[in-house]
């Protein structure tokens, strides 16, 4: 049973926490075609990945992270799953705003997923939402928030034990409206 308080998960109330450690993941691209990726130990090392992100000298894609049960691999008959929770994160470095999309796969099996709540929406900024499909999938604008917070939000998400992240304000959101691509699971 999930232990959820307030619509806030505990790990261990997701997707295999409560017997693997879940170890945090990211992604991103440039333009062009270079793929960055890292797997991070410490809260510093995340801290330098997302130093590179919201520095980086060209134009990159959102940021794809994952928390991911060490050691675990389904079985090769096993059904599609998604992974304990995703974070799925554009920044506009010149504007300095930014936005993130969560889901979380509690210990049921039933997802759950969120946007983050600002009040820095332009019309002349977009943020891309789902990075295998950005012409379709854009953040709302009242999604908007400083990128200092999300970063915030981004290291708590990844070694704190209380998802979503408690440094930014989040709102629910459906499958339709965040749209996780297939990327998303095992």
């Amino acid at each position: 049973m999930t232990r959820s308080t307030g619509n806030r998960f505990r790990r261990a109330d997701l997707a295999h926490g409560a017997d693997r450690v879940l170890v945090p993941s990211a992604t991103f691209r440039d333009d062009s075609g270079s793929s960055f990726s890292a797997t991070f130990g410490t809260e510093t090392a995340l801290r330098a990945y997302l130093d590179l992100v919201s520095r980086y000298p060209g134009n990159t894609s959102t940021v794809t992270m994952f928390l991911k049960p060490r050691g675990y691999k389904p079985a090769p008959s096993a059904p599609p799953e998604f992974l304990p929770s995703s974070l799925y994160f554009d920044v506009d470095q010149e504007s300095g705003v930014a936005a993130a999309a969560l889901l979380v796969t509690d210990a049921t099996g039933v997802s759950h997923q969120w946007l983050t709540q600002g009040d820095l929406g332009r019309d002349d900024v977009t943020l891309v939402m789902d990075p295998y499909n950005p012409a379709y999938a854009t953040f709302p604008r009242e999604s908007f928030l400083p990128v200092a917070t999300l970063r915030d939000a981004v290291i708590q998400w990844a070694f704190r034990d209380v998802l979503p992240p408690e440094a930014v304000a989040w709102r629910q959101a459906t499958e339709d409206e965040v749209g996780w691509p297939v990327g998303a699971g095992y």
